[in-house]
């Protein structure tokens, strides 16, 4: 199978996952608890799935062999990927990507932009950054260590000067704390051409899409999808999503509409 149906998200060759906390409360559809991600690990070790870290996909991106098939990222960098994430996945000898906003980082401070201002105010403790010096603890453990922009940004709305300090700036940063960073999230999963390309110019090898809004049929390396795992997914809801019918039903363009639809007859 060639690297682009790979990176597609839809084969049994490669699994692209998307988590953001780990922690006993929080925001509903961000969080999932220790007990439940301990669970969902032994799950896929189980099924026989093996984490990769960057150079496992840099292989699969190049359409070389790669000795993994599991990609397990995180977003936004919560102060527990570090503190509950990151030991279970040592545990397990499992690797994984966390994407981190720089400012925040420096002081540990609140994830904070207008989207999720409520669930900061509700869950304080679990809404935080992670620090440097936890970010150089995952770093060790087997983190690949990535960015999401300065301010959490929606990177499509932004002029081309914000896109390149958003884009530039996050990653020289970590640069030059850690000494490399190839990887991106964007921020809330948005993208578009001009997007993407502004990354390859900024120096990221690799970077992650997540489509709710529109879906995606197709992959680059620079627009890779990834399902969202929360914490309703374990038994037949998490085995759904590992195969590659259900990941192929849950990026369809098809059901994003579908949810579209449904999300505003509700509202109505």
């Amino acid at each position: 199978m060639s690297s682009p149906a790979l990176l597609r998200n839809r084969s049994r060759g490669a699994v692209f996952l998307c988590y953001h906390s780990v922690a006993p409360t929080g925001p509903r559809y961000l969080t999932v608890t220790p007990e439940l991600f301990e669970r969902q690990l032994d799950h896929y070790v189980n099924r026989g799935l093996t984490s990769g870290g960057v150079e496992e996909l840099a292989a699969v991106a190049a359409g070389r062999a790669a000795a993994a098939d599991l990609f397990i990222t995180f977003d936004d960098g919560f102060v527990d990927n570090c503190e509950a994430a990151l030991p279970l996945l040592c545990e397990r000898s499992m690797r994984a990507f966390v994407f981190i906003l720089p400012p925040l980082v420096d002081e540990g401070a609140p994830l904070l932009w207008p989207e999720v201002a409520d669930e900061v105010a509700a869950s304080p403790q679990t809404m935080r950054s992670v620090t440097w010096a936890q970010v150089e603890e995952m770093k060790e453990g087997g983190f690949e260590i990535g960015s999401h922009g300065l301010r959490h940004a929606s990177l499509p709305t932004l002029s081309d000067e914000e896109l390149r300090e958003e884009l530039w700036d996050s990653r020289q940063r970590i640069v030059d704390r850690l000494g490399s960073c190839d990887t991106l999230a964007y921020p809330f999963g948005d993208w578009d051409a001009r997007v993407a390309s502004a990354a390859a110019e900024c120096g990221y090898q690799l970077a992650f899409t997540q489509p709710t809004k529109i879906g995606q049929r197709q992959a680059t390396p620079l627009t890779i999808p990834r399902v969202n795992v929360d914490y309703r997914d374990e038994g037949r809801r998490l085995d759904l999503k590992l195969s590659p019918n259900g990941r192929r039903l849950l990026l369809s363009p098809e059901l994003t509409r579908s949810r579209r639809a449904l999300s505003d007859l509700r509202r109505r």
